[in-house]
């Protein structure tokens, strides 16, 4: 599969940047999680929150399509790929407990996160929108419903990576974990 940077097809005449179908919009890093930080401290995470929700259900028609182009044995190297040339940070997903007799789940680890990197220093994640994308991911791999949450990032502890997990939803999950809920 072509990487989705060489894919993009910039419309100039129309104003718009595609991928097949799939408009994609260009934006400064830090102009996107200022909106987050201008916000009153009591609905910052409920709008980060809708972000993640936001990106699982929008961005799972990007992920379909990928399945569908290249196979799901090869959809989370496309999905690091895909994060690189989006400017999502360097991702690094890992399958474990793919058994029968064990719940599977998808561990990811991102250095250079934009949304931890571009935003103001925090004391709770603000990388929902990737957690939001690893979610559509393992929902695809799965074929079922899953979640995801950030279990450590860089904006609130200063240094490293981000570090995500996905399981299929209804599963156990450790007791502090973060779960997209329906809209």
């Amino acid at each position: 599969m072509t990487a989705l940077h060489e894919r993009l097809r910039f419309d100039t005449a129309n104003g718009q940047v595609l991928d097949d179908t799939r408009r994609y919009v260009l934006l400064r890093a830090d102009v996107l999680t200022g909106l987050f930080d201008e916000l009153p401290e009591e609905a910052k995470g409920e709008a980060l929150r809708a972000f993640g929700r936001s990106v699982a259900r929008h961005g799972a028609d990007s992920v379909r399509a990928y399945a569908a182009a290249i196979g799901l044995e090869a959809l989370p190297a496309a999905m690091e790929q895909s994060a690189a040339s989006l400017g999502w940070g360097r991702w690094h997903i890992e399958q474990a407990g793919n058994g029968a007799a064990s719940t599977p789940s998808l561990r990811l680890t991102v250095e250079n996160s934009p949304f931890a990197a571009a935003g103001s220093p925090s004391a709770e994640p603000v990388c929902h929108a990737i957690a939001g994308m690893l979610e559509a991911t393992a929902g695809a791999l799965w074929q079922r419903a899953a979640v995801a949450h950030e279990t450590r990032c860089r904006a609130a502890h200063g240094d490293g990576g981000c570090h995500f997990i996905a399981m299929p939803a209804g599963e156990s999950a450790p007791a502090s974990s973060f779960r997209f809920p329906s809209p």
